[in-house]
Parts: C-alpha cells; structure tokens; sequence
C-alpha cells in the first residue's frame, strides 16, 4: 500500500494532516474566558505529549488509559496517544472505584493519564493492579502521590516540534472501548485504524459536520462526544468543550458562541425546552441538535420542532459500530411532522451511507420480511474488530461480518428501523411479550409525563407484571389517571399494573436509564433473577 494511502487509512495520519492543514483556526474553546487552542498549538502541546510517552517507555499498540473529566488535557491526551501508535482507552469519568478497577485489570494496562480527581482513586487502585507502573497526574496545582509522573512535566520534557517517528499500519488497534456493562460485565471492544479512520470520515459526513461549524460538546468526552470531537477535528470545526450540561449555561453558549452544532441526550433536551427562559435567548444559529443513547418521545420531539424549528438529527449505534447504524435526518423529521407520520418520528431511521441493517429471528438466524420483529444485525466497513480476550463472545457477537447488536426491532416497508427493545428488557407477561419502549412511548403522550421508565416486576402468576416508573411535574397526577390513560393507549397485557413516582429516573454512566437498578429492588429476593 502507498505511503500516503496507508496515511489516509490510519487515524494518525488524519489527525496529523488535519492539525496542519487548519493551522491557524480556533479549535478548542474550554470553561473560562481564555482558554482556546489553535489547531497548531494542539498539533505543538500532542507533539510534546506522544513524545513524552514514547520517552517513558510507551510502545507502540499499548494501552493507554484516559481517566480524565472534560478539560484541555483530555483533547491533547487523546491525540498523543494516536501520535504515539498507542491505543486509547477512555474511562467514563462517572464509573465507580470498583469499575475503575475492573476495567483496568481487563485491560492490563500499564499507562494511565488521571485528572485530578482521579489521582487518589488511582494510586488506592495500584495496590490490587500490579502491572500499573506508569501512572501519569494532573495536578492542577495539587500534590500528586510520589510514584506519579507529573503530567505537565511530561509536556514540558517532549519535543512539540515533530510527532514520534513511529510507524502505524491500518490494521493496528487504536481505541479500545468498554460497553456499558447493563448486562453482565463490561466488555472491550477493540477497534483498528481502518475502522476509526472510516467511522470519523462518518461522523463528518452522516452528522453534517464542516469546517465553519462551532460545536459545543457537553457530555463526557470518553462517550460518543469524543467522536464528535474527532469529526470536528478532521474537519476543521471550531469546538466549546464543557464539563457538564445545565440549561442556562448551554442557552448562553448558543447564543454568545453562534453554536451550529450540538450534541444532547433527550433528558437535557427536555430540561432545554422546560427552561423558563427558554424565550429570552437567541437560538436562531443552532442548525444541528443531534440526539441518541435513548429515544425522544414523539410529544416533546414535536415541542422541539416547534421551538429550534428543524435542526434534529437522530443517530443509532453502539460501541461495537460507534455511533452511525442509522440516523433520522432533520429533512426527515419536518417531512414526518408535514405529513402527519407520526410512527415516523419514533423511528431510528435508516442505514447509514456506509452501514446496512437486517432483522433476523433470533433463534435460527434467518432474515425476517419487513415489518416482522426480530434481531437487529448491523454491518459497516468501522464495526469492531473483536471483544479484548473473548474470543467466544467474539464469535457469538459477529456472525459472517454482521454484528449482533442484542437490540430487538422490526424495519417498515420503506426502510425505516424502529427499536422496540434490547433483548434483556423484553418483558414476559402471562407468556406475551411486551416491550417497554411500545408501552413508554404510549404513557409519554400523557401532557403531565416528563419521563417514563418500563420494567418487569415479580407476578406470581403472570411471572411478570408490567411497572412504570414516572417523573411528572404536576402532583395531581395519580397512578389510577395513568392507568385510565393507557385503557385508551395499550393492550389489556401491555398496560402498567402498577406505577411508581419518583423526582428522577436513575441512569447509566452512559446517559441511558438504569433498569437494573429499577429492577434490582423487586428482584433482590427472588429466585428468578432477570435483572
């Protein structure tokens, strides 16, 4: 393969091109007036960075573990390691000691750059990870723990005039990921050049990202904002990075930094929408409001037409095929609210460019006609590689280069997916099947529902009973109105046998609701254990 073919085909070599050929835009904007990064101080500071990490005694194909909030040293992290021909391994900044540790033992990792809110955690972790020798500290004028390589001195040490001389082939590992773990424990999931290289060409592409966007990236970089942030540094985008999402502070960054393009789970669009001053700000540059990681109910993705007018962009993907298996478009969205297809907008929309989908029966494999419900399996040239040391998982999970995403859905006559549930939260009433998202999507058209939450509780006879969990603003609503709205929504079996009102529905380190832990209390002293 040609040199600069092979460099096209790697991550390295894009980020590498990129950083020069943008040279002299804005690429990072950060919490505080000053800080912002030009694409060549970012090329300079990873430059020092990677170097530092090859002095140190990083090769090329280990692992490099990111235990970091949002913050500056993130983004140049994350780029050193690429330069480095190291692989990156990000940690959800919301995990827990014992997920830390599990993750880290997995992996084997030697190299861990922490933020200064992980140190401590870190070096009480080394004690039970005795191949992290290699930890690296922010101190942010914090004393770090003796046995820490400061990670400013290992900046200031690196030569930030030229990347490390290493080679990188595109078939090299990159990016190590975990999954969410909701069911079982989390798995690695091993991704390649190739795969990453072609996956942020996507996100470009499929997401409509440009050069003469102004991102602003909320939610934790080592989740899906580090590939939008990847795509907007292949396209020379210029991107407010902030730790953490509040209403008021996002409506001012829209409208002080004219942001064209964002990223919000449905819980921070709702919260968006319910801000009591919403009206006062100017919205009118947003031109792109990406959502996933959960469904928007069709009620308040119609508040949201109406308020930004039509600037939704839906994507559907997991970590096995980051991000891009379908997305809903925003010409898509004002088409289904036009024409009164309102099935349309609870849809996930359809193949990406690079991406197809079939839906099998789950059992023998087979593909179904449309409209028949089943296993949804998806296949793109930047679905993972293999699951880190399980090969069998492996061979469970990719069946003939399709991937078995664990999602059950149907496709309509006109291409459309519609996700009705993940395998682990179909709910078996009296031997039906019913799946939550159907009876959530019903109870959210409810005017007093804020959110809903769908599970499977104990029922000595049914084996199952359905229970929704709801968060309302208004207290007069009552479980008997909930169950007098679904009479005229649902099913005999699909409706709610009982319901449960509470301030917020828990979630995931990954922004999704936490049905294992809704579950866990009604479980917990059955013999039957579904969570």
């Amino acid at each position: 393969m040609p040199d600069n073919t092979k460099r096209a085909y790697t991550l390295k070599g894009c980020f590498e091109s990129s950083l020069t050929r943008n040279s002299e835009r804005t690429a990072l904007h950060f919490d505080g007036d000053d800080e912002t990064l030009t694409y060549a101080e970012l090329d300079e500071r990873s430059n020092a960075v990677a170097n530092g990490l090859v002095d140190c005694g990083v090769s090329p194909g280990e692992r490099v573990v990111l235990m970091l909030s949002n913050r500056p040293e993130y983004v140049v992290a994350d780029l050193a390691i690429v330069k480095a021909g190291a692989v990156k391994l990000p940690l959800n900044d919301m995990l827990t000691p014992d997920e830390f540790e599990y993750m880290l033992a997995d992996s084997g990792t030697s190299t861990v750059v922490a933020g200064p809110n992980f140190t401590d955690t870190l070096a009480d972790l080394r004690e039970n990870l005795p191949e992290l020798d290699r930890p690296i500290g922010i101190s942010a004028g914090q004393e770090l723990p003796s046995e820490f390589t400061d990670f400013e001195t290992l900046s200031a040490d690196g030569d930030s005039e030229a990347p490390p001389s290493v080679d990188v082939d595109p078939s090299d590992t990159v990016a190590h990921y975990y999954t969410g773990g909701t069911t079982g424990q989390p798995k690695g999931v091993v991704h390649s050049h190739r795969n990453m290289a072609m996956n942020t060409y996507a996100h470009a592409i499929e997401l409509g990202i440009t050069g003469e966007d102004a991102l602003l990236l909320m939610t934790p970089l080592p989740h899906s904002a580090g590939l939008f942030l990847w795509g907007g540094l292949l396209s020379g985008a210029t991107m407010a990075v902030r730790d953490g999402f509040e209403p008021e502070r996002a409506l001012q960054d829209i409208e002080t930094r004219s942001i064209s393009w964002t990223f919000m789970m449905p819980t921070m669009i709702y919260r968006l929408l319910d801000h009591a001053d919403l009206d006062s700000f100017d919205t009118s540059t947003l031109s792109t409001l990406a959502y996933g990681a959960a469904p928007m109910t069709a009620n308040r993705l119609e508040d949201g037409l109406d308020e930004f007018g039509p600037v939704f962009l839906q994507f559907y993907g997991q970590t096995e095929v980051p991000n891009l298996i379908t997305t809903f478009g925003k010409q898509e969205h004002r088409h289904a609210i036009e024409t009164n297809i309102d099935e349309r907008l609870e849809s996930a929309g359809q193949p990406c460019l690079m991406a197809d989908v079939k839906v099998v029966d789950y059992d023998s494999g087979d593909e179904l006609p449309r409209g028949e419900i089943g296993e949804i399996l998806a296949t793109a040239p930047y679905a993972m590689e293999e699951y880190f040391e399980r090969p069998e998982k492996t061979a469970e999970t990719l069946v003939d280069g399709w991937v078995r995403t664990g999602d059950i859905g149907r496709v309509d006559e006109d291409g459309y997916l519609y996700l009705l549930d993940r395998d682990s939260d179909v709910i078996i009433t009296g031997g039906m099947n019913v799946y939550s998202t159907e009876v959530e999507e019903a109870l959210d058209r409810h005017p007093d529902v804020r959110e809903v939450a769908v599970i499977g509780i104990p029922h000595p006879d049914w084996g199952e009973a359905i229970h929704a969990v709801l968060v309302s603003d208004a207290t007069s609503l009552s479980e008997s109105d909930v169950e007098a709205f679904a009479d005229d929504q649902l099913a005999d079996y699909k409706k709610p046998k009982s319901v449960d009102f509470v301030d917020e529905i828990p979630k995931t380190p990954y922004g999704k609701q936490d049905k294992v832990a809704l579950r866990d209390r009604h479980w917990e002293d059955e013999t039957r254990d579904i969570a």
